[in-house]
């Protein structure tokens, strides 16, 4: 194999590498491109379960994330509800989903993303329960 060819192959490898890593980092759930710009808007707990809503901006709109996480093993349920009304519209949404935890984890369980105009409400509620009973309640307003 020439001298070339192998420099060729090496930065074809390299390439593949650096875009690679680039995508795994960029894109991995709870990777720091995801989260950065997301502030706690509400926080719930309840012995080793905790919730949260988060809010981050993306354009014109407000993107709401339910975030679930606990101390100990623990699977359950959770409830993610938004009500919207305004002058842009009225808006009711109402998601639900399992979830299985390891001790010390965490997850998005919930996304929602509306748009909110001048004089624009929203409430938004969510709610984990765990199997064995344990829940935890976060609750927010928001206006523009």
């Amino acid at each position: 194999m020439s001298m070339r060819m192998t420099a060729r192959i090496s930065m074809r490898f390299l390439s593949a590498a650096i875009v690679s890593s680039i995508w795994l980092l960029a894109f991995q759930p709870g990777s720091f491109a995801g989260d950065r710009d997301m502030n706690v808007i509400a926080r719930a707990s309840s012995g080793p379960l905790a919730c949260e809503i988060r809010k981050a901006a993306v354009a014109d709109a407000v993107q709401l994330t339910g975030v679930v996480s606990t101390s100990v093993a623990l699977s359950g349920q959770v409830r993610f509800f938004l009500s919207k009304s305004g002058p842009s519209g009225t808006s009711n949404i109402s998601q639900a989903n399992a979830f299985d935890l390891a001790a010390g984890a965490q997850s998005d369980v919930g996304h929602v993303t509306i748009t909110l105009r001048p004089k624009d409400k929203a409430v938004v509620e969510f709610v984990a329960t765990s199997k064995d009973g344990t829940a935890c309640h976060a609750t927010a307003s928001l206006e523009l």
